[in-house]
């Protein structure tokens, strides 16, 4: 939201790596043979490695679509977490498990779960270790992240000042908590520049949104429908705000943040507006 350069497509999630992970699918069926046959101990041994493998699975296919999102972007930061290097050493783990239950040595079950690490990192690729070259400077791209967030402050308070007029104080106190809201929300997903872009359309539908339902307002107000009318903005309002929160969230975990941190971001913001209230 605060960069004016373009981003390239992003691409697809589907693709070659995307039909490699299914492929991969077929290999668990020799595990799900080992859940029936055997002591209970095997059974249990079956089960753990499948847990293993379905995490592995769900590592890989994380990190594809993370950089593919990477890839496609003229900005990015490199993700917290390789998922897809997790991934593959889970299936080394997994393949030196299996094996060793067929040697004696170690040696040789260590030897393939290395092996069967670099086929996973050589068939899915690493993860993203270093932030994108060619990034702008922080100082200017802040600095548009600010010019963009004091235009959709603007446009709120505009709004806000509308229902203010009509002298109606708890419209006006509910119209000025959900500008607060907003607008904290924004502060704490717009440090994140590649979720921060994905707002543009949620930002511009939350204010064409909103400007419909101030001048639905405002034209019952003087009407028999005025209690009604009033009832509704209240109501609107309440859902427009919690929408608005779920595509935020949303455009967080999208970029590969932990939803952990993006509800931290949030609470965090909610915390800092409460103690300016």
């Amino acid at each position: 939201m605060g960069t004016t350069r373009k981003s390239r497509r992003q691409p697809s999630a589907s693709g070659p790596l995307e039909s490699g992970i299914g492929i991969l699918l077929l290999a668990a069926f020799p595990l799900l043979l080992l859940l029936f046959q055997g002591p209970p101990a095997t059974a249990f041994t079956a089960v753990l490695m499948l847990v293993i493998f379905a995490v592995a699975l769900r590592l890989i296919h994380r990190g594809n679509a993370i950089a593919a999102a990477y890839a496609a972007a003229d900005t990015a930061r490199a993700p917290r977490l390789p998922r897809k290097m997790i991934g593959s050493g889970l299936l080394g783990l997994l393949v030196m498990i299996l094996a060793g239950h067929h040697f004696v040595s170690l040696a040789i079950p260590f030897a393939l779960g290395l092996l069967g690490f670099g086929l996973g990192v050589a068939a899915f690729g690493r993860d993203p270790l270093t932030d994108k070259e060619g990034a702008p400077d922080e100082d200017l791209r802040h600095l548009r992240t600010q010019e963009t967030l004091e235009r959709i402050d603007a446009a709120i308070a505009a709004a806000v000042a509308d229902v203010a007029a009509l002298g109606d104080a708890e419209l006006s106190r509910r119209a000025e908590a959900l500008q607060s809201g907003v607008m904290g929300l924004l502060h704490a997903i717009s440090q994140d520049p590649l979720a921060a872009r994905r707002l543009r359309k949620p930002v511009a539908r939350f204010l064409e949104l909103l400007g419909k339902e101030n001048a639905r307002l405002i034209g019952a107000w003087g009407s028999k429908d005025r209690l009604k009318a009033r009832r509704r903005y209240l109501t609107r309002l309440t859902m427009l705000g919690e929408a608005f929160e779920d595509r935020l969230r949303k455009a967080g975990t999208e970029q590969g943040r932990d939803a952990y941190d993006v509800e931290a971001d949030l609470l965090w913001n909610r915390m800092v507006d409460k103690r300016v209230a």
